[in-house]
């Protein structure tokens, strides 16, 4: 599969605001861990016969960088819970770095995203139309415990964290997409007005609430939106 097409299954995915009753196919394969690179993101290898390296980006969360406080101890759960274990990976695409985006059901059955909101190691990753009332559950509860990040006043998000002083260039087709970058992309739609808008744009609105995210224009475009006469290209 190409990257136009592997990206459009993503966002199609984890971005459109289309009837929830059609049904986005879920792939599931199952391996075992090479390395954790982060607490969200490590590579495993499937079971044999096909012993393939796949990278897994964690969907709905977003774990510390690195340099961030509690970013190793991120990394340290991960590798703590998947560690010699047999796990299943659940996704529905992959992004422009190849990585899985998808949900890693543990052995006992617990799912890993939310076990990382949970003991306050990952934000909730809102860049879904609709909101995830599990992941927003997990996050105030470990929020009212003080658990993990939220022992700190003020955790920085790690989108904020690796956020430029610019924007990030909106990419155009699916290819483009980073999925880390989704909030930095900054393309947002008007349900109501159907238009949407990227910060180049001169009327980008100040007032985000109630818009919706997009991961790339055509995206926007193919969901019916139109550019906003303030924007160019």
């Amino acid at each position: 599969m190409n990257r136009i097409k592997i990206g459009l299954a993503l966002v199609l995915v984890l971005l459109s605001t289309r009837a929830s009753s059609e049904t986005i196919e879920t792939i599931t394969i199952t391996g075992t861990l090479v390395v954790v690179h982060q607490g969200d993101t490590f590579t495993i290898r499937s079971i044999p016969p096909e012993e393939k390296l796949y990278k897994v980006r964690l969907s709905n969360i977003d774990t510390p960088e690195i340099k961030q406080p509690f970013g190793l101890k991120a990394k340290e759960f991960t590798e703590t819970q998947i560690i010699g274990k047999e796990i299943r990976v659940e996704y529905s695409g992959i992004d422009f770095y190849g990585r899985l985006i998808g949900s890693v059901v543990l052995p006992q059955g617990k799912v890993l995203n939310e076990e990382l909101v949970r003991n306050g190691l990952a934000w909730y990753y809102r860049v879904a139309p609709t909101n995830n009332t599990t992941f927003e559950r997990l996050e105030y509860e470990a929020w009212k415990k003080k658990l993990g990040f939220w022992v700190g006043p003020s955790p920085i998000p790690p989108w904020e964290f690796r956020r430029e002083r610019i924007f990030s260039v909106p990419p155009i087709n699916a290819n483009e997409m980073d999925y880390d970058l989704i909030l930095n992309y900054g393309i947002i739609g008007d349900p109501k007005s159907k238009i949407y808008w990227w910060p180049a744009c001169k009327d980008y609105p100040e007032q985000k609430d109630n818009k919706i995210i997009f991961g790339y224009k055509q995206l926007a475009k193919d969901m019916g939106y139109q550019g906003s006469s303030g924007c160019a290209g």
